[in-house]
């Protein structure tokens, strides 16, 4: 379920949300209330969540909502928007795009929308807070995800401390690539850390992602070190990073820190492509198809041969 995020007028440490999804089955364990901040330091070519790559607002522009009306182009101080003729579809032009939202406001079919809004760590607890007696039923709670948590490390850690102060389980996903000071604001308030790992070559990670794995792979240890509970987490990407070597240092990296419960292994799929259209961007790997039940399977039993224990939430 997804939860519409408004601005917020109280005091308090702010951070830009892209999204907030309730009752959430997939981000940890249990039933939970995902939170999508904006900002990450990485730019894998597979990535699900363009909208929370970038830092600020954005405007995600759906064409087939689009009714025609004209109303958005009548507050675009930016000139962003263009009408061919009266009652025809739009056209946005990203690059001119300042990411106001005045043309959010007035779009009533909602073909315009923002990604992007402040609130305040109060606002997202008390959100969080709304699902209490689920997450007790279930062991479930919050989890922060994005974008990347730790690029807005005061306002996370706020965040994961209100709610830990309510008794909610906290969880973070982390891609790891982060300033040591910013894992050790977040690092008290967190219960369970989900890490993910793109690629153990470091060459290839750079290639994929647009940075080093040297750094990822230092946090990871000193999250190891600091004896959080750590579930390592891996996007397969054929032809890209399910290589059997690549798949065996990930087996033995989890398998060599005390820390580290277990491996989930995540299909790769092609759920955000589309979102990519809607922001005015092209997808990196258009010709990649979803891969099948049988193929997540096939690499489970390689983890379990291997003696790695597999995490599955659902």
């Amino acid at each position: 379920m997804m939860h519409s995020i408004h601005d917020s007028n109280e005091n308090g440490i702010q951070g830009t949300v892209s999204n907030i999804e309730r009752y959430t089955l997939h981000d940890g364990p249990g039933i939970r209330t995902t939170v999508f901040l904006k900002g990450c330091p990485l730019r894998c070519l597979w990535c699900s969540n363009p909208e929370s790559q970038e830092s600020h607002p954005e405007i995600i522009y759906i064409k087939d909502r689009c009714s025609g009306c004209g109303r958005c182009l009548e507050v675009c101080e930016q000139n962003a928007i263009v009408q061919e003729s009266e009652f025809t579809p739009v056209k946005f032009l990203y690059d001119l795009c300042n990411g106001c939202g005045l043309c959010v406001e007035q779009c009533a079919p909602e073909a315009l929308t923002i990604a992007g809004k402040e609130m305040t760590a109060e606002a997202v607890c008390e959100v969080a807070a709304r699902d209490i007696l689920f997450y007790k039923h279930s062991q479930g709670g919050i989890t922060l995800s994005g974008g990347e948590p730790l690029a807005q490390p005061e306002f996370s850690a706020e965040v994961l401390r209100l709610c830990q102060q309510k008794g909610i389980h906290t969880a973070i996903q982390t891609c790891g690539h982060a300033p040591i000071n910013n894992l050790k604001k977040v690092v008290p308030f967190i219960d369970l850390i989900i890490y993910d790992i793109k690629h153990m070559n470091d060459k290839e990670h750079k290639r994929l992602t647009g940075v080093s794995n040297k750094l990822i792979l230092e946090n990871l240890r000193f999250l190891s070190a600091q004896r959080k509970r750590i579930i390592i987490q891996m996007a397969l990407i054929p032809g890209f990073n399910d290589s059997a070597e690549n798949m065996r240092a990930v087996f033995d990296l989890v398998k060599s820190l005390q820390s580290v419960e277990g491996l989930s292994l995540l299909s790769y799929h092609t759920l955000g492509v589309a979102k990519y259209h809607r922001l005015g961007r092209e997808y990196q790997l258009p010709n990649l198809s979803q891969t099948s039940k049988a193929y997540l399977e096939k690499k489970m039993n390689l983890a379990e041969n291997y003696g790695v224990s597999l995490i599955r939430f659902n």
